[in-house]
């Protein structure tokens, strides 16, 4: 599990890099803000310290899904530990990065990833949920299948 999990944290790296970047760039029209120019004083550091605190935040969230193999945990308890995980490291990401101008943007925007998590976990409950009453009606009709018949 540890070496998935790093193998995945890579490809997170990766990924969060890209997409830490074009949030800045989508919320600002620039590579980097204001608050991250003013607190390094130089548009390369700030680049370059965006680009790694997203790329961190990438490969935790995506190191992080290896707690959906803990088969002692339900699909419940280890969506919402994986949600907390992505949640906590992106708060602070955010603060970090200036990402957003106040409070009322930050909740807007954890709002919105939280119905966006519930409904990516209904429609896997509903998949799941789904493979388990198809593997439930094989286990019944293998069971009829091999029943010992009475003579008669």
């Amino acid at each position: 599990m540890r070496r998935k999990c790093l193998k995945l944290a890579g490809i997170g790296f990766l990924g969060g890099m890209l997409m830490g970047n074009l949030i800045a760039w989508f919320s600002g029209g620039t590579l980097v803000n204001g608050r991250m120019m003013a607190w390094t004083g130089s548009p390369s550091a700030s680049v370059v310290i965006q680009t790694l605190l997203s790329g961190l935040l990438g490969a935790i969230a995506m190191g992080s899904v290896v707690v959906h193999e803990i088969e002692s945990w339900s699909l419940l308890r280890s969506a919402v530990v994986h949600y907390l995980i992505i949640e906590v490291s992106y708060l602070i990401t955010a603060c970090v990065l200036g990402w957003y101008q106040g409070l009322t943007d930050l909740l807007i925007i954890l709002g919105i990833q939280l119905a966006a998590y519930a409904i990516i976990w209904l429609i896997m409950y509903r998949i799941y949920k789904g493979k388990v009453q198809q593997l439930n009606e094989l286990l019944e009709k293998n069971r009829g299948e091999n029943t010992p018949r009475q003579p008669g």
